[in-house]
């Protein structure tokens, strides 16, 4: 019931948490959010081909039925507004363009011209440009040339910008839900990365963490870019772009990764080989598609028809039963199975919109994306199964130790057994430090279980052992070898506080005694490894020698 209470309470606080960030998030966008843009969506004269439309609204509006070629032009007309005071900026939204914009016949903006004779990337968002004074009433003119086949699939958006807003990014009027995912992806990304590559130095368990955290923070990015909210930060539309793509191809490789780690020695044959030769094809392609876009042979968008098909051939592979999860899996591996299938449905939807902004004038995918909801569900089936797989690992690690501990300790006083000085033993053996080993025998335990019988002969090695590991705590380590014999190990740093740990052994037992049938009292022989110069063992065996002296000094003194 505890347990259950627990996981309830730590559910209920991280829900409490995700509420509170995107409560705060949205407070901050409305904020900074402004109404005094305004929209130029009517009025346009549209020139495509020499052939001319005089659409409603540019937003349902698309001038070509299929894809356009690289380099066709796209003309828009209009008459600026004349009864708009303070209003000095033009932002223009477009999507993978060049772009020349007129006023009164005089250029006053131009992006992507030297980029498309190049053969560069042409990044796609929001270019704000500064209105010169006088501007109200004239001839606007924007010229779109197209950089890829879907360029005219979302028509350009123009807004006129208020002098009051231009401190305010562009993205402050735009920001979306999906952006607030992407800001907790990232910053969940990055925490998850170092928190899990630090508690790897604790336990191999959490090797999985920084993967989750990798590929929580690059689709982070990737939505980032691809609603084009990475311009809060960035205004180069050509870093932006080759990022976006960047991420994009990254991501089927860090999702294969961790099925790798997932399935690793849980599917054979083929199925493991398939899923590890994906993982090496696409790290394969990322790396290759990367050199080839750093060196500017060739661009991201070049392969991104390959990219598709490796993903789908890629999907349909893992989505076979045995490969992703199968029946016999655990919970863990089902729930993350899950969170996979619901990641792909996404993409597939999102697919979908992308097809049917081809067809159908106004869809814009872009706006509010599928996909980050799809990397939400199947972040969060992976975290449940992790944490549900961590906690098996940890309570098997837990039960093992234990185990360990009982294998070394002995049962009735809880030191150190025989077992366990073999190990130490050994140990020592290997290292070229002074130590002490010291033989104990206590006195009188025949007699006891003689006369008061065994189980008061237990608890004076229980009183005995007690007093002699409090005495030698922090200086030696105290091992019960067997019956009465105990042994005590004392490290070079402590060596100079045996005479006083032993005195204190001493005084507790003569306290311990009062409560026994006879006082507590023992033998015991000490030699150092200085001085024998020789493994541990016949350090031991001086000492018992020592000890046995000591024993029978002892009683040839009572005797006298």
């Amino acid at each position: 019931m505890t347990s259950i209470r627990r996981k309830v309470g730590f559910f209920t606080l991280a829900l409490l948490l995700a509420v509170f960030f995107f409560v705060g998030l949205a407070a901050l966008m409305d904020h900074h959010s402004t109404d005094q843009a305004v929209v130029l969506d009517s009025q346009w004269v549209v020139d495509y081909h020499g052939q001319k439309f005089a659409p409603k609204s540019l937003k349902n509006f698309k001038p070509v039925a299929g894809n356009v070629f690289y380099g066709d032009s796209l003309f828009l007309d209009a008459t600026m507004p004349s009864n708009l005071c303070g209003y000095s900026a033009l932002q223009i939204r477009l999507f993978v363009s060049a772009l020349e914009v007129f006023l009164n016949e005089e250029k006053i903006y131009s992006y992507g011209q030297d980029l498309m004779e190049k053969g560069g990337v042409i990044g796609s968002g929001y270019h704000r440009i500064s209105l010169p004074s006088g501007w109200e009433g004239k001839h606007l003119s924007i010229h779109v040339y197209a950089a890829e086949s879907g360029a005219f699939d979302i028509m350009p958006q123009m807004t006129l910008l208020h002098g009051q807003s231009l401190g305010i990014s562009h993205s402050a009027l735009h920001l979306s839900p999906a952006f607030c995912l992407a800001v907790f992806m990232c910053l969940f990304g990055m925490m998850a990365m170092i928190g899990g590559v630090g508690a790897m130095g604790y336990a191999s368990h959490f090797y999985r963490m920084p993967l989750i955290g990798l590929f929580s923070f690059v689709l982070g990015v990737w939505t980032v870019c691809y609603t084009h909210e990475i311009q809060l930060i960035s205004s180069n539309l050509e870093l932006n772009a080759v990022i976006e793509y960047a991420t994009l191809f990254l991501a089927p490789v860090v999702v294969e990764l961790l099925f790798v780690t997932i399935r690793y020695k849980k599917i054979w044959g083929w199925r493991w080989y398939g899923l590890f030769g994906l993982f090496l094809f696409n790290g394969l392609f990322f790396v290759v598609t990367t050199f080839l876009q750093v060196f500017h042979i060739a661009n991201y968008s070049h392969f991104l028809f390959p990219f598709h098909v490796s993903v789908v051939i890629g999907v349909a592979f893992l989505m076979i039963p045995g490969v992703v999860f199968s029946k016999r899996d655990s919970l863990p591996v089902k729930i993350a199975g899950l969170g996979f299938l619901i990641f792909c449905l996404s993409g597939v939807a999102e697919m979908v919109s992308f097809l049917l902004n081809h067809v159908f004038p106004g869809v814009d995918p872009r706006a509010n994306p599928i996909v980050p909801w799809g990397v939400l569900a199947y972040l969060m089936s992976l975290l449940v199964s992790y944490a549900m797989y961590l906690q098996k690992a940890i309570a098997s690690k837990t039960e093992k130790e234990l185990l360990s501990s009982l294998a070394y300790r002995d049962a009735l006083t809880g030191l150190y057994n025989r077992a366990k000085c073999e190990q130490i033993f050994d140990a020592l053996n290997g290292v070229s430090s002074d130590y002490s080993i010291t033989s104990i025998d206590m006195n009188g335990l025949k007699k006891v279980n003689d006369a008061f019988g065994h189980d008061q002969g237990d608890e004076m090695l229980k009183a005995f052992a007690r007093t002699l590991s409090e005495a030698f705590k922090g200086i030696g380590t105290p091992i019960r070898m067997g019956g009465d014999e105990f042994l005590l190990i004392v490290r070079q740093e402590h060596l100079n506080d045996f005479d006083a740990a032993i005195e204190k052994m001493k005084q507790l037992q003569q306290e311990a005694s009062r409560a026994l049938p006879i006082p507590l009292s023992a033998s015991y022989g000490t030699a150092l490894r200085s001085e024998v110069h020789s493994s541990a063992d016949e350090v031991y065996r001086f000492a018992d020698g020592r000890m046995y002296k000591m024993k029978k000094d002892s009683k040839e003194s009572r005797k006298d």
